[in-house]
């Protein structure tokens, strides 16, 4: 029995990683190299592009619609607020066949127990106080990763980027170290919290770093029980607020970067959902600002991921392990007429994924592949590693035989889900087979691109009479496939689009 590693970045667009764009100006020597050993993948997709559905599917190999978890917990549109412990999550699945579970990092898929802990705990109970009533079966319930059977750290919430974490800041003083940041900037859409700054006292002061120590620590805490180990290391970045270091920065400062293709001067929008996350008052420059910082980030991200691999070689666990690479969603980051953060779209921006499945030395080649995938199905290949049966596998499929007969798919189609990360409720459904993608906006106008002729999807096409055919034949099979997910919305989905028994 393996040991199995997956690190989970968040918020981390595809083109940032080389073997997809080799042009990419991200420096990620650690991922470069590790993609030279693994099986990546060009065309997978999250379940959904915000971050708490995306990290659920993880755990339960269910997409967002079935948990619950269909938007950031507390938020509207959430209807599961706690990650419940069921015999299916994936630690309980490991542990029933002899593995030690290890978390730590960004966990945003409960609050714990004990709502005083955090700060967004504490402000949940403020909005109790004034007659918030849509979690009161919360107020005493909660789960953290302690609870559902791994070793580790637990981090109610979304943790805020986690520089202010009690964890982290009792590293810093245990190690006589204190974070210095200067340059703060912020950004200027509603409700904005601090774009972040430059941190000036060294990456040992960094929150990258201080996860990937931990992650080396659990390691050997794991590794003590004497059973095979799944360890997963969760970096809060590249997502705002951009906490860089002033080094990792330095090698970003002055570089030009060209506008997406995607990005124009029009303003305009394929739909009113879009405007969720629009920010036409801004230039190009404001999203030039913030890829420097989030590639900065990233960048420090990649040295601590090398440096917890260099942990694991010294330990001699690196070549046995299997490693799993992947982030939760991408980012928007001025894409199709300057969109910003994620979610309200369903642009490959935020839906697309870096994917990297590295396996013990000398088990498979290394290679790129074009097939679809989903993050619906890392809890179906991380067990099929496990030697867990097959039935358990909940609704993805194991990726692992693409490592042995990378020419043959394991699936035909993808689907994601949203409901925006925002008050405003804006049910979406994202299907795509073969280079046909298609966009249902239960509130506005559907979407439908042909990515092979048009990758940048600039080109709506659902309003072309000779594709009027495809429209319908990809919502038919958009509804077969909701069908099989056991996504609610199905019924309701075929009676706005007339198919199936709808179609009077």
């Amino acid at each position: 029995m393996s040991n199995i590693i997956l690190i989970v970045t968040d918020q981390q667009r595809l083109d940032t990683m080389h073997y997809a764009a080799p042009a990419s100006p991200c420096v990620t020597p650690s991922l470069d190299a590790l993609a030279g050993e693994s099986l990546c993948f060009t065309n997978a997709y999250t379940t959904t592009p915000v971050c708490t559905p995306a990290r659920a599917s993880l755990h339960t190999g269910l997409y967002p619609s079935v948990t619950g978890m269909c938007t950031n917990i507390y938020q509207d549109g959430c209807q599961t607020h706690e990650l419940a412990d069921r015999p299916y999550l994936l630690s309980r699945r490991l542990q029933s066949q002899g593995y030690a579970c290890g978390y730590t990092g960004k966990w945003h898929l409960g609050l714990g127990r004990d709502k005083q802990a955090s700060s967004e705990g504490r402000a949940l109970l403020d909005r109790w106080e004034k007659g918030y009533m849509a979690a009161d079966a919360y107020l005493h319930y909660g789960t953290l990763p302690t609870d559902i059977g791994f070793i580790g750290d637990d981090f109610p919430g979304h943790g805020n980027g986690g520089n202010e974490t009690p964890q982290f800041l009792d590293y810093l003083s245990k190690k006589h170290l204190r974070q210095v940041r200067e340059h703060a900037y912020r950004g200027s859409r509603p409700g904005d919290h601090s774009k972040g700054a430059l941190i000036t006292s060294g990456e040992e002061t960094s929150i990258e770093y201080f996860l990937a120590t931990r992650a080396l620590e659990i390691t050997d805490q794991l590794t003590g029980t004497g059973q095979p180990f799944f360890l997963t290391l969760n970096f809060w970045g590249p997502h705002e607020p951009y906490y860089a270091l002033a080094e990792d920065y330095a090698l970003y400062e002055n570089l030009r970067l060209p506008p997406w293709p995607s990005f124009t001067d029009s303003k305009s929008v394929e739909s009113r959902v879009h405007t969720l996350v629009q920010r036409p008052e801004k230039g190009w420059d404001f999203f030039e600002n913030n890829l420097r910082h989030y590639y900065a980030v990233l960048t420090n991200i990649d040295r601590q991921i090398g440096r917890f691999l260099d942990g694991l070689r010294a330990r001699g666990l690196y070549d046995d392990c299997w490693i799993i690479f992947m982030a939760d969603h991408g980012d928007s980051q001025g894409c199709h007429n300057g969109m910003e953060n994620k979610s309200g779209h369903m642009y490959d921006d935020t839906t697309k994924i870096p994917l990297m499945i590295r396996p013990p030395k000398g088990l498979a080649a290394p290679a790129v592949v074009p097939h679809l995938a989903s993050t619906v199905d890392i809890y179906s290949t991380i067990l099929e590693i496990a030697g867990c049966p097959g039935q358990l596998r909940q609704s993805g499929v194991s990726l692992v035989p693409l490592l042995t007969h990378p020419d043959q798919p394991v699936r035909e189609d993808v689907v994601v889900e949203c409901v925006s990360a925002f008050p405003v409720i804006a049910t979406q459904r994202m299907y795509r087979k073969g280079s046909i993608k298609y966009v249902f906006n239960a509130g506005g106008r559907d979407e439908l691109y042909d990515l092979a002729a048009d990758p940048w999807e600039m080109h709506n096409l659902v309003d072309d009479p000779t594709r009027a055919e495809l429209l319908q034949e990809m919502r038919e099979q958009l509804s077969y496939a909701m069908e099989r997910n056991g996504d609610p919305a199905v019924p309701w989905f075929c009676k706005m689009n007339r198919i199936r028994n709808w179609a009077l």
